[in-house]
């Protein structure tokens, strides 16, 4: 058994116990009676898929920022789903978890452990002006959920009803995603491989399910460098307008260069020569190779 650190295994003791999904629903019933009025404005609920640590809960920052759109950071909505909570209890939960999230300046861990601030100067994080979208940016975790239960999907657009069920795809560099899970799982080069492209295999399998209207894919490498054509075309996805004061204070807060966790590996030609040869299997990682 691979090991696992000390907060993934609180994170995953604490998805199994029965006692916070009963705490939450307490808190979603109150929370969608109160908001039942703005929650009646929303258009879209926006989910995300893909690999963790691949800059889905920056991307969910950013989107947060926007004031007609609250995402929260990896409240993990499809277990609350599943739970059979309704859509406004879901959406409800969401508002909280970004508020209190924008309470704390969005902080999250980064790819080298150290704690950064994801918050957006001047911009709308944990608030909202006619809010038309709500989601969470939880992404692994969708995927296994989807991947294992594919009724899932289907009771999703039935519970959101008559809002609009939408995905997004967060892709980074296969050798990034690999590194990191080596060197913040613990993981062996096999181990992360062959889960890494397992979850691939799920997402390919997801994707044959969304429509053009339901799923979008970004890379983690543009909303880097070109931060302000990506939440662009994000916004427009979900059905809203991106001003050029909420681009630029986004832009403000990104380093100028994406982290390239593959530079503190050590691969072997045989581990990149793998890694290659699986690359070109799947379209939405076309382009990727270890030197882009």
């Amino acid at each position: 058994m691979e090991p696992r650190s000390a907060i993934a295994r609180l994170r995953a003791r604490l998805r199994s116990t029965p006692l916070l999904t009963a705490w939450r629903y307490g808190q979603s019933a109150v929370g969608s009676r109160r908001n039942r009025a703005t929650l009646a404005g929303v258009r879209s609920v926006c989910l995300f898929l893909g690999h963790a640590r691949s800059g889905h809960s920056i991307v969910g920052a950013l989107l947060d920022a926007h004031p007609q759109i609250i995402i929260s950071d990896e409240l993990d909505a499809l277990r609350y789903v599943d739970a059979g909570f309704t859509a406004d209890q879901v959406l409800s939960l969401s508002m909280i978890v970004s508020e209190r999230q924008a309470h704390h300046a969005r902080r999250k861990a980064g790819q080298d452990g150290a704690t950064y601030s994801y918050a957006v100067p001047d911009q709308w994080q944990g608030t909202y002006r006619d809010l038309r979208v709500i989601g969470d940016s939880q992404a692994g975790w969708s995927v296994q959920r989807l991947a294992r239960d594919p009724s899932l999907l289907d009771r999703t657009r039935q519970r959101v009803r008559p809002r609009r069920l939408q995905f997004i795809h967060v892709t980074r560099n296969p050798f990034d995603n690999i590194a990191t899970m080596m060197l913040r799982g613990g993981r062996t080069f096999e181990s992360a491989f062959e889960r890494y492209f397992a979850n691939c295999e799920s997402l390919r399998a997801l994707s044959a399910r969304f429509g053009d209207e339901e799923l979008l894919r970004l890379r983690h490498e543009d909303v880097i460098l070109v931060p302000a054509d990506s939440l662009s075309r994000a916004c427009a996805f979900l059905g809203v307008e991106a001003d050029a004061g909420y681009l630029d204070a986004c832009a403000s807060i990104l380093y100028p260069n994406p982290s390239r966790s593959r530079a503190k590996i050590a691969w072997t030609d045989a581990q990149r020569a793998r890694v290659d040869g699986r690359i070109t299997e799947f379209e939405f990682l076309e382009g990727y190779d270890f030197d882009s």
